[in-house]
C-alpha cells in the first residue's frame, strides 16, 4: 500500500536543505501532513498514513488491500 508521503513525493513536494518537509509543502500539493486513522483513531503522519477508498486515512494496522492503493497512479485516478 502507498502512503501519503509517497503521493506527496509524486506530486513534487520539496524538502529543505536538511531533508525536512514542512506542513506548507503538504498544503501546496493538497495533502494532509497529520491526521487520524478512520478506524482506530491513531495519530498518523505522512509516512504511516495510508489513503483509502473510504476517503479517509488509515494507519498501517487498519489498512487492508480492498480499501488501499497499490500505486500512486491508482490513487490519483480514484481521486480525480
Amino acid at each position: 500500500m502507498i502512503t501519503i508521503l509517497e503521493v506527496a513525493k509524486a506530486r513534487g513536494i520539496s524538502e529543505d536543505k536538511g531533508g525536512l518537509i514542512s506542513g506548507a509543502e503538504f498544503d501546496r500539493v493538497g495533502l494532509p501532513m497529520l491526521g487520524g486513522c478512520q478506524s482506530c483513531g491513531a495519530c498518523i503522519g505522512p509516512g504511516d498514513a495510508y489513503p483509502s477508498r473510504t476517503g479517509y486515512l488509515q494507519c498501517g494496522d487498519c489498512i487492508y488491500e480492498e480499501i488501499g492503493f497499490e500505486t500512486v497512479d491508482e490513487f490519483e485516478r480514484f481521486s480525480s
